[in-house]
């Protein structure tokens, strides 16, 4: 039986009030409650070092401005397990992927096509994704049929310089060198302070290899083939590999192995190393403040430009949760994927604006951090990768005989022939990875 309540005539005002509401129905005190929020999962592969502190510190960011959302950060590698969490019903609603896996995961109907979220009511003008996005970063988004899974979140420069400026002044090196032909020579000068120093530490990278192609002039692709072909046999590719083939030789330069270059670098008896721009805070942290550490950009080569490699993850929206979950994943995505943001994120990270509204919030940065600086290039000669599942397959198979090369024991030609073989044999699907 409903319990009924009798408000005596003595009662005041405001008591008859109180008692009013707390006789107010169920269902109707709901109503005016705040509304819990929608939950959400994000899952993100940066497991360790500052770029997870900065994955959880946005995190936290959006909690606290974003109460109608609940994100909950898990470290995990969406690429490699989101397959198999969306076939198991364990998916995230929002993952950090890398492009590879793309193609793995529409097939499955894992993820969504953002295209009508992005055109929506709550999406983005096309003035908004021209001040957002560089032209190259907003092209790596979409697949070749032009279907856009992916929504940008973070961009490296694969090609950066970074040197020990105490070594530079022994070496009565006056300015850091901006062209290969001055990363040489530099070099050369650094290895003569003595037997234990070295110009350059190095792990070889086919990216950076590229890098140095273009810049020299030269070729990656075969025209005409939507990158499903390699072309390595020209002028620019073998200026590029003799110029690394002489510097191993002399001793100006020592290949390493992973992350061995980082170590080496901080030991103070390597002038220069070539790394990622995310390698930065890995490098500074090897050198813990034994020396003055400087960057460098991109070189320029023959060609009188650099070439920069950009890479970096991306995000998705699963095909899983509620329409309510989507809603609150969309809204997420494009924070994360915010100019605001971004800045947060490069200016922890050292990774790159995606576009000209980040650029410009980095200048005060940059004025500041000039080794961070160096990260970025002109996004004109920026270029990305084909979007194909066999390219990191026809890469690992393209290395055999690059590092033959350096190492002398396969001709410059001989080489770069045999790279274009390889590489085109699975980048164009007849042998797959």
């Amino acid at each position: 039986m409903q319990a009924t309540f009798a408000v005596p005539r003595r009662v005041s005002a405001l008591a008859g009030l109180a008692l009013a509401i707390l006789m107010v129905p169920t269902a109707a005190y709901a109503r005016n409650a705040t509304p819990k929020p929608v939950t959400i999962t994000y899952w993100a592969g940066h497991s360790s070092g500052a770029l997870h502190t900065a994955v959880e510190d946005e995190v936290a960011w959006f909690n606290r401005t974003h109460h109608d959302i609940h994100v909950i950060f898990h470290a995990i590698g969406a690429s490699h397990h989101g397959l198999a969490a969306f076939e198991a019903g364990t998916a995230p609603n929002v993952g950090m992927v890398s492009g590879y896996i793309v193609p793995q995961l529409a097939q499955a109907g894992a993820i969504v096509n953002l295209g009508p979220w992005i055109h929506g009511k709550a999406g983005l003008s096309s003035a908004a994704i021209r001040n957002r996005y560089y032209p190259v970063v907003w092209n790596d988004m979409r697949q070749p049929n032009g279907i856009q899974y992916l929504m940008p979140l973070e961009k490296k420069s694969l090609l950066v310089l970074y040197y020990n400026a105490s070594l530079f002044k022994r070496a009565h090196i006056a300015q850091p060198p901006h062209t290969w032909s001055q990363v040489g020579l530099d070099a050369a000068k650094l290895r003569r302070l003595g037997s234990r120093y070295h110009g350059i530490a190095w792990t070889p990278s086919l990216a950076q290899f590229f890098d140095m192609t273009l810049a020299n002039g030269g070729t990656i692709f075969k025209p005409g083939s939507h990158r499903r072909a390699f072309a390595l046999n020209n002028p620019g590719a073998v200026r590029a590999l003799t110029m690394l083939r002489s510097w191993v030789r002399s001793g100006t330069l020592i290949l390493t192995s992973g992350y061995q270059y980082q170590l080496d670098f901080g030991t103070g008896k390597v002038g220069m190393l070539i790394d990622a721009s995310a390698g930065y805070t890995y490098d500074k942290g090897s050198v813990g403040g034994k020396f003055p550490m400087g960057g460098v950009s991109a070189p320029t080569g023959t060609s009188g430009h650099s070439a920069q490699y950009i890479n970096g993850a991306s995000l998705v929206l699963f095909n899983t949760g509620t329409i309510a979950q989507k809603r609150a994943s969309w809204t997420f995505i494009k924070w994360l994927s915010s100019p605001a943001v971004n800045v947060f994120w490069d200016t922890h990270t050292n990774y790159l604006p995606l576009g000209p509204a980040a650029y410009h919030l980095m200048q005060g940065f940059y004025a500041k951090h000039p080794a961070q600086a160096a990260s970025f290039s002109p996004p004109r000669y920026w270029w990305y990768k084909p979007r194909t599942a066999n390219y990191k397959a026809a890469e690992t198979n393209m290395a055999s005989p690059f590092e033959k090369a350096l190492a002398g024991q396969l001709s410059v030609v001989a080489a770069l022939k045999q790279m274009t073989q390889v590489g085109t044999a699975y980048l164009s699907g007849k042998v797959r990875g």
